[in-house]
């Protein structure tokens, strides 16, 4: 694990838990698997304070255990990628609301928070949040179904339970199969009006996976649809629905899927899409010879199979990413210099600068540039000796896109970081006027649903002088520039995550 990734998850741990629980991070990401004796000397922290950061990461599933040597003693390991996870929040609550609705933008929210819940439990403390909220109008019923339906589609899944195997004292957590839940609307209601102890057992968790498979799909969709059309990008999805029907979610390839099963849900889609019905097999063609290779033919049973090669799409992505970060950080002709190696596989200096047709001096000194910050390699060659003559050294230049991704992901990692430091540091310098405006939104809100009149809202409202409402607002620009500086670099690294998940 780099330099880099470690200083981002550091400056997470400390914006969403604290410093005492960014120290415990710190040793963790530091010096590997620890136990709690180890952690608390090297710390100087209290054994208290470190038993309680160590639960926190554990409930957040930002950390593990396992037995060490004696099964005695369990060793502690931070786990540095669902840390940075804690950046994507905000792309989990879109993706809810944009497919589910707000009610399941609020179960979705109120999980993320508790990390670990019983259904029960959740869905009364949403509704009894929410009971005075005309606006929302939420009910229990609604609640409910809502979350059936999560489970169902796999957004929510039952957390694992302990298990302590014979001979040892550290349990291991062991995950189990989903089941729907079946929740009794009575009770549910009874629990929210009484406020008696609820007994349920089962305790629930996001299920991260499931959202990325939403985040994989939609790139693939969007890509598709901006290199050819809407109707092209109606296609890829509907392979991808038929991928999931007979293939794992992550499969370097799919199993292959008919023609004649695509064609059939191209006519229920008639009405939406009559073009795609009515030209589907020209669609097809090409979807397989311009769409950048996420879908090949394989065979001509049924009518024509199709398969879906996600690792292939995953090195399609990470090549844009690449050629936009060498653009970015080296400039346009870098890129295309870039672009020339990486489509002659190997290619020797002098013939660099005649393909990518720039001066010969500013030529090598960006090919040097690139291989200074490892975006190429440099693979030395020697020909044979002629008669009497010394054998020549050739040195080919070519791009190692496992090694190009690490650079790009170590860039995202520092730009990560600048940007949460900077984040923070907003923050701080506004906290005072921050506080103050949350303080005067909360008494607001309150007031609006207790019905007082608008002249009383308005005076409270104007306890924000001008000056300070003018600095707020550009404190607040900041943060959003920031915000969403965040969330595309957490796009980036999904893709470099997404294409260093296969072998390579």
């Amino acid at each position: 694990m780099s330099h880099q990734l470690g200083r981002v998850v550091s400056e997470i741990l400390n914006r969403y838990f604290g410093e005492i629980v960014q120290k415990v991070g710190d040793d963790l990401f530091t010096y590997g698997s620890k136990p709690i004796g180890m952690i608390v000397k090297t710390t100087g922290l209290p054994r208290s304070q470190v038993i309680e950061s160590l639960r926190s990461l554990i409930k957040y599933d930002l950390a593990t255990f396992e037995p060490s040597h004696n099964d005695v003693i369990a060793d502690y390991k931070l786990i540095p990628d669902n840390v940075l996870l804690l950046i994507r929040y905000p792309r989990y609550l879109l993706q809810m609301k944009t497919k589910y609705g707000s009610v399941a933008e609020l179960i979705v929210e109120e999980l993320l928070q508790q990390a670990i819940c019983s259904a029960t439990v959740l869905l009364v403390t949403i509704a009894n949040k929410y009971k005075d909220d005309k606006v929302k109008n939420i009910t229990i019923i609604n609640l409910k179904d809502t979350f059936i339906s999560l489970a169902t589609a796999g957004y929510i899944q039952q957390a694992p339970f302990a298990e302590l195997k014979e001979g040892s004292e550290v349990p291991t957590l062991v995950p189990v199969a989903t089941i729907v839940p079946e929740l009794d609307a009575r009770t549910l209601m009874q629990a929210m009006t009484s406020g008696t102890d609820i007994n349920d057992t089962v305790y629930w968790k996001v299920n991260y996976d499931r959202f990325h498979q939403d985040f994989r799909d939609d790139i693939m969709i969007k890509a598709v649809t901006r290199r050819i059309d809407e109707n092209a990008g109606e296609l890829m999805r509907q392979l991808l629905q038929q991928m999931y029907l007979s293939s794992s979610a992550w499969d370097a390839e799919s199993a292959p899927a008919a023609a004649a099963d695509l064609k059939d849900a191209a006519r229920r889609q008639a009405a939406d899409k009559p073009l795609l019905h009515q030209y589907i097999d020209q669609y097809l063609k090409v979807l397989e010879e311009n769409g950048a290779g996420f879908v090949r033919r394989r065979g001509d049973a049924t009518g024509g199979q199709y398969v879906v090669r996600l690792k292939h799409a995953a090195t399609q992505l990470l090549e844009a990413v690449l050629d936009h970060a060498v653009t970015e950080r080296l400039g346009s002709e870098a890129a295309r210099i870039f672009r020339v190696i990486r489509s002659k596989k190997y290619i020797e200096e002098e013939n660099i600068q005649k393909h990518a047709m720039l001066a010969n001096k500013e030529c090598k000194e960006l090919t040097y540039k690139l291989v200074e910050e490892h975006f190429i390699s440099v693979q030395p060659m020697r020909k044979a000796a002629s008669m009497g003559g010394l054998a020549k050294a050739v040195y080919l230049y070519h791009v190692n896109i496992h090694e190009a991704a690490h650079v790009s992901a170590e860039l995202c990692h520092r730009a990560l970081h600048n940007a949460v430091r900077r984040g923070a540091a907003e923050r701080r310098a506004a906290a005072r006027l921050l506080d103050k405006q949350r303080r005067v939104r909360t008494i607001v809100h309150g007031m609006r649903l207790r019905g007082e009149p608008q002249q009383n809202i308005d005076d409270v409202e104007e306890t924000l002088t001008p000056p300070e409402i003018a600095l707020l607002q550009e404190v607040e620009k900041k943060l959003k520039q920031l915000s969403a500086a965040e969330l595309e670099l957490d796009k980036t690294l999904f893709i470099i995550n997404w294409y260093l998940m296969y072998p390579r």
